[in-house]
């Protein structure tokens, strides 16, 4: 499992950050699977999700973007998710966290806390395929997820994949 990050010029478009998400995806791949971007294909799936594809053969990815970091995710076993948040957003969390007190949310009292919280939830609903809503309403208690997490400047990254077997700590590179 790999997961890469760059943070790309302010102000691009969401067109064009998504064309840099796949553009650093496939660059990941070919650096990873020893292949050409050429022999990598990356299409959207019914649900949104992108779908990758090594020489023909099905492998898992994830992309988040916000403001200007994209991250990306690979890997050729396991259903893997990526999220990114700016520590340093102004957003309001409160009710979110009030929300879902109860959920995935239990137990988080601070802005920090929230954001890994947060970064889970989404990492882990695009794992699993769930939708996010869903995610926020499970019982966190009762989840054994594993998560990594890496802080890139003002942002946080985290990664997780539904897996609950042990597997290995992802390489990070930034691109």
């Amino acid at each position: 499992m790999v997961i890469g990050y760059r943070l790309l010029p302010c102000g691009l478009s969401r067109k064009e950050t998504s064309f840099e998400a796949r553009k650093l995806l496939k660059q990941l791949v070919a650096q990873e699977a020893g292949v050409t971007e050429t022999e990598i294909s990356i299409e959207k799936g019914d649900n949104g999700a992108p779908r990758l594809s090594i020489s023909d053969t099905n492998a898992y990815c994830s992309i988040s973007h916000k403001n200007n970091c994209v991250v990306v995710g690979y890997s050729a076993e396991y259903p893997i998710g990526v999220d990114v948040e700016n520590v340093e957003s102004n957003k309001d969390y409160r009710c979110i966290r009030e929300y879902y007190a109860n959920a995935f949310l239990k137990g988080v009292t601070t802005k920090e806390a929230f954001l890994y919280r947060w970064t889970l939830a989404e990492a882990y609903a695009k794992a699993s395929g769930k939708p996010l809503m869903e995610v926020l309403e499970i019982n966190f208690e009762h989840k054994k997820l594993k998560a990594f997490y890496k802080k890139a400047g003002t942002f946080l990254i985290c990664t997780c994949t539904t897996t609950l077997n042990t597997f290995p700590s992802p390489k990070f590179y930034k691109l």
